[in-house]
């Protein structure tokens, strides 16, 4: 790929409003793993605690995660026709695009998934669409993309919505724009702070191009 300003964008909680699903998935699951469910009132304090006390406060052991997390993540699959893009995030997208702006997107999704979705809600066509089977270690995700597409550091900004993709980013050596309509929200970020942070999509095109300006 020609070396150009390039946005690459995280898909659940940051394109598509998948935290509702996760959250009731979660629920639906406690009794067989045998952890404690959560209510939307204490998302606010658990936004705030690190994903290793999170998961201490709910009880879940650490060897029931891998299970866990392919139980949910097929379930988020069968059911994603109850996921909807968040609003305004399809304009911001083609806007970017008619400005020159390479658009991607690197998620643990299915590609094929994502790809689906994006057909069904008329998104416009991505550069790339990366699929990468890792909770943790991300940074090197990021990486991999920015070595196979040949991009430059200095012309990449990462969109995310938790906490993780901001450190992933800053270890990959790429500035973020963190957005509070995802999982990590706006207490997700108190003590792992983006580059630039947003709450309304409409802030989104701004913020990314204000990061990337000559």
């Amino acid at each position: 790929m020609e070396s150009k300003k390039t946005v690459i964008f995280d898909f659940d909680g940051t394109l598509a409003n998948s935290v509702e699903l996760l959250f009731n998935l979660f629920n639906e699951h406690a009794e067989e793993f045998g952890y404690d469910k959560a209510t939307w009132d204490e998302i606010s304090a658990l936004r705030r605690m690190s994903y290793k006390n999170a998961m201490k406060h709910k009880g879940v052991k650490v060897r029931h995660l891998p299970r866990m997390i392919i139980t949910i993540g097929r379930e988020m699959r069968q059911r994603m026709d109850e996921v909807s893009p968040y609003d305004g995030i399809v304009e911001v997208l083609e806007n970017l695009q008619k400005d020159g702006y390479s658009i991607g997107v690197l998620t643990s999704n299915q590609a094929a998934l994502v790809k689906d979705f994006f057909d069904a809600h008329n998104f416009p066509s991505f550069n790339f669409i990366v699929s990468e089977k890792t909770l943790f270690g991300k940074d090197k995700a990021i990486k991999r993309v920015l070595k196979r597409y040949e991009l430059d550091q200095s012309e990449v900004v990462y969109v995310g919505d938790e906490p993780r993709d901001v450190a992933a980013s800053h270890k990959a050596g790429i500035r973020i724009v963190g957005v509070t309509w995802g999982v990590g929200g706006p207490e997700g970020f108190e003590k792992q702070p983006p580059d630039v942070q947003v709450s309304k999509t409409s802030k989104l095109e701004k913020a990314i191009k204000d990061l990337l300006a000559d």
